[in-house]
């Protein structure tokens, strides 16, 4: 009986010496990567992440499309309840805002210091860190310097833009032949372009009062640009489209310049990029060039408990680290938001000409408040003014009223 008992007094002393760890599970949202994506999630980085933190923390990967994004993501948030990291798009900071947990005090500079500024200011809000950033897109216009008509230049003007279309556009029998541009809808407009020639031309969505500014001077001048363009290329709205041709649209040979993703241009390696030049989006007057950056991050929602902030941040700094940031880059093909882990891909000369661009010019696709509204809106209204459908100036001010009846609706104006 006295062993009995002394066994297990030294039994309690153990565990009071090793307490056994609850077993902590952390939820992961992502989506939009491709399947080979999701598997180095689960198969290298979370056996890698539990050999560094402890095998008792187990991870889950919740998986989604684009289609159901907005009504999932938007449930979880608002209702308080669902994943503890959620794959957010490059826009989202300003949908949540203050529904995302301010996790800036879990980062040092040192830690943030390889991160690119446009990176980190997408997955800010109010000034306060609400995540890290992961993978980013940038999307320049691409020219085929080879089909240029004589005398064409890079164009980093509107003025000079129009001239260049209006150069190595070709229309013949009421039918296109040649488009000196090609946007990434292959529409004539996209609605994320058209933001971006607001800020090209030195403009903004809001004034500091919060309220839309699409009645300004800078946005006028962006939609007669993208009017104007439209117009060289498609002289009326019955003039016939390309004919059909396979591949990518840069090697047609029937389309100068345009702004595509780079998974629709042609592999690095090939050859015809000795022919491809990349540059920024043109200027208006009063503005500078830009280089549109779509930025994917892992967000950290309000519902998160405290006391767990310290398992998600520590994931989040493991998942972003250079090691990871340079294979999850191999693996999906996206480019790494780090600075340092871009070594291999300058070794690659459209890389390191695409990364220069990025530096000097990128701007995030950030702070687009209700996004989910706001894109049918601006379809809307700017295809009435692109199809001589609607006057400039009832346009500007059908943006300005619509998009302040939904900022107000959605809480973001008194």
């Amino acid at each position: 009986m006295k062993r009995v008992l002394v066994l297990f007094f030294v039994a309690l002393l153990v565990m009071a010496l090793n307490p056994v760890r609850a077993q902590e599970k952390l939820q992961v949202y992502i989506t939009g990567l491709p399947e080979s994506g999701l598997e180095w999630f689960r198969n290298e980085a979370f056996p890698a992440f539990q050999a560094t933190y402890g095998s008792d923390v187990t991870l889950e990967i919740i998986t989604g499309g684009w289609g159901d994004f907005d009504a999932t993501v938007a449930g979880w948030i608002t209702t308080g309840s669902g994943p503890d990291i959620v794959y957010l798009g490059s826009e989202y900071a300003a949908t949540y805002g203050d529904l995302l947990k301010d996790v800036s005090a879990y980062f040092t500079e040192e830690d943030l210091a390889a991160f690119l500024p446009a990176a980190l200011e997408t997955a800010s809000w109010d000034g306060a860190l609400r995540g890290m950033p992961l993978l980013m897109s940038p999307r320049p216009i691409y020219y085929r310097t080879d089909l240029f008509a004589e005398g064409s230049e890079i164009p980093l003007t509107f003025a000079d833009a129009l001239e260049f279309v209006r150069a190595n556009s070709i229309v013949e029998d009421n039918a296109m032949v040649q488009m000196g541009f090609m946007d990434i809808g292959s529409g004539l407009f996209d609605a994320q372009e058209f933001i971006a020639y607001i800020w090209s031309a030195g403009g903004e969505l809001y004034y500091e009062d919060g309220s839309s500014a699409f009645d300004s001077e800078a946005t006028a001048e962006a939609l007669q640009y993208m009017y104007d363009r439209r117009r060289i290329i498609l002289p009326t709205e019955s003039t016939a489209g390309l004919p059909p041709f396979e591949g990518y649209p840069i090697a047609s040979g029937r389309v100068v310049s345009g702004i595509f993703p780079l998974w629709n241009m042609p592999p690095t390696t090939d050859p015809l990029w000795e022919n491809i030049a990349i540059a920024p989006y043109p200027a208006g007057e009063n503005g500078s060039p830009v280089v549109q950056v779509f930025i994917d991050w892992l967000s950290v929602p309000q519902y998160v408990p405290d006391e767990k902030l310290g398992l998600v941040t520590d994931f989040l700094k493991f998942i972003t680290s250079q090691e990871n940031a340079i294979a999850l880059s191999n693996v999906v093909g996206f480019t790494p938001v780090r600075v340092d882990a871009w070594d291999s891909l300058r070794a690659n000369p459209v890389w390191n000409t695409l990364l220069d661009l990025t530096v000097e010019y990128g701007r995030g696709f950030s702070d687009i408040r209700a996004s989910a509204e706001l894109r049918p809106l601006i379809v809307e209204q700017v295809t009435l003014f692109l199809t001589d459908q609607q006057s400039l100036e009832d346009t500007l001010q059908n943006l300005k009223d619509e998009y302040d009846a939904i900022l107000q609706e959605n809480g973001y104006l008194d």
